[in-house]
């Protein structure tokens, strides 16, 4: 399937007072009282699927989608609060890595796959660097130490409007030797990735939706179009970089879980003619299908990110209008 390029529009998300409050208070909490903030998660998850409508319905139209038209209205409610209760979980990670040594951290991931391909790949690159290609999936943060341990790391990242998220995030990476570019720090933050790639090495990307500011194109995921961003497919294109495909996820007993796959292949297709129809860019959209459908509830994604929606909502929800803008 091909089709244009999309840019999205607005410059960065809008935060009501009440997210700026309840996202400070939950990463305060987790922070100074964790076991107080186990305990009362539940409460605190069902209250956050009562009173957020906006992200009641799209968490029910995109499960829709993922789950399928044989779910029902009670599976797709336990898809949406899972969603939720992992953004906790994540908010957690992110306390964790911002205050815990690096080496208990690394403690926290307990299966690693595909080392051996990735070793490989890395002993093979030569001068080329490699673009870490991942999702909203997971905790970025050990991550990004287990693989800093090879070569210097830099990542591309949207600044948080909420000061106390993006305070501990900040505080993590610094701690975990990640070198941060923020997207809207201007044109300059291309060319210093570029530079970073020219010598060797790696750059971090998410690429399972389109961010503000990002330029996409529809995909097939799930047998509906859905804009995937392809600026790190360019960047790594345009100084012959190596890209990596990298997923975390959290396991049933509460460590993490890492899988770098086989790099994707940049030739053999038109990026700027037909971005849609590149091999690099279809094989992206399977792997993101296939860890969406094997980690539903992991993919922190609260806004709708299928055009047309889903085939039949059963309830009796309004329509959620697409806005591609959104991410």
């Amino acid at each position: 399937m091909s089709g244009p390029e999309r840019s999205a529009a607005p410059a960065g998300r809008q935060v009501g007072p009440g997210e700026r409050l309840s996202v400070a208070t939950l990463l305060r909490g987790y922070h100074l009282a964790p076991r107080v903030m186990h305990r009362i998660r539940p409460r605190l998850v069902e209250a956050t699927w009562n009173r957020a409508e906006p992200w009641r319905r799209a968490l029910r139209e995109n499960g829709r989608i993922i789950l399928g038209p044989r779910a029902t209205d009670a599976e797709i409610d336990d898809y949406g609060r899972g969603v939720l209760e992992n953004m906790q979980r994540y908010m957690e990670g992110l306390v964790v890595a911002a205050t815990t040594p690096v080496d208990r951290l690394l403690d926290r991931i307990s299966l690693v796959e595909g080392l051996d391909e990735f070793r490989e790949v890395f002993a093979s690159r030569g001068d080329r660097g490699i673009v870490l290609l991942s999702m909203h999936m997971g905790e970025f943060e050990p991550a990004a130490a287990y693989i800093g341990r090879h070569l210097p790391i830099h990542v591309l990242y949207h600044r948080d409007p909420i000061a106390t998220l993006e305070g501990f995030r900040r505080r993590a990476r610094r701690r975990l030797g990640v070198i941060e570019h923020a997207v809207d720090a201007g044109l300059g933050t291309w060319a210093e990735l570029r530079d970073a790639l020219d010598r060797g090495e790696a750059v971090a990307l998410l690429g399972d939706r389109v961010q503000p500011g990002q330029v996409g194109t529809p995909v097939e995921v799930f047998g509906r179009p859905m804009d995937l961003p392809i600026g790190p497919f360019k960047l790594a294109e345009s100084c012959g970089a190596v890209v990596v495909p990298v997923f975390n996820w959290r396991r049933d007993d509460g460590s993490l879980a890492m899988r770098m796959t086989s790099p994707l292949e940049l030739a053999g297709g038109d990026l700027r003619r037909d971005p849609s129809g590149h091999p690099a860019v279809r094989r992206w959209a399977s792997l993101v299908e296939s860890m969406i459908a094997a980690h539903p509830t992991q993919w922190l994604n609260v806004h709708p990110v299928w055009r047309g929606g889903s085939p039949a909502v059963s309830r009796g929800d309004d329509a959620v209008r697409h806005d591609r803008s959104v991410a």
